[in-house]
């Protein structure tokens, strides 16, 4: 059964810097546990937290303009925190299953140049099979809506796992500046056509994605 282990939320509504169990770089961290309760005094905000999910369902069911105005929300520069610079970022640390390497999704959300809500930035990692320390291997990166994906076969695997760009941190860099990018037997070049859409929400309607499916169809539960 799928599980959330820990997530982080920054600069929505009041949380401006909220983490709760493990992160991939919070290994120490004690994980959430499938009944996790949430404890304090009336007006503390701790429906802030279950609203941050709600919106993360919404943004895939509808998209992240849609979401900022829905269920009484008010729009973005209504849920993002008045004082903080930086975008509107959500980091979820989860697992398929108990056996499966956990999966880490990181998604910002920001206002473009004619102030309208866009996804700004989409990651997904994990780290490679028998990988136990570093950093995960991102097989979904989105900037701008503009990225690569790793092509999977039918069970999720990475084809061609070992076979990893010899300089990873450069050829990310690349794909963040907008540069082209060349495709490969084991990487796709993704371009959306609307960037206030997910990039989760276009990509896990496709087979040949299982992994960004079954994180699509999590989150939308």
């Amino acid at each position: 059964m799928a599980k959330i282990e820990g997530f982080r939320i920054r600069n929505f509504r009041v949380l401006r810097d909220a983490t709760l169990g493990r992160l991939w770089n919070l290994q120490q961290a004690e994980p959430l546990t499938p009944r996790t309760v949430v404890i304090g005094k009336n007006g503390v905000d701790k429906s802030m937290l279950f609203d941050a999910f709600g919106f993360l369902a919404d943004c895939l069911k509808s998209g992240v303009e849609e979401a900022c105005d829905s269920r009484g929300r008010g729009g973005y520069d209504r849920i993002k925190d008045q004082v903080a610079i930086e975008s509107i970022e959500f980091e979820i640390y989860y697992k398929e299953d108990d056996n499966a390497r956990p999966i880490t999704y990181e998604l910002a959300i920001d206002l473009d140049a004619s102030g309208r809500t866009y996804v700004q930035k989409e990651w997904l990692r994990q780290r490679l099979k028998g990988q136990k320390n570093g950093w995960p291997f991102s097989f979904l990166v989105l900037n701008n809506g503009k990225g690569v994906v790793w092509k999977e076969d039918t069970e999720g695997r990475q084809i061609d796992e070992g076979n990893c760009p010899l300089d990873l941190t450069r050829f990310i860099e690349s794909i963040l500046k907008g540069e082209d990018m060349e495709e490969s037997r084991e990487t796709g070049i993704v371009e959306l056509e609307d960037k206030r859409r997910l990039g989760i929400s276009t990509l896990g309607a496709l087979k040949q994605h299982p992994r960004i499916s079954a994180f699509r169809r999590f989150i939308e539960g």
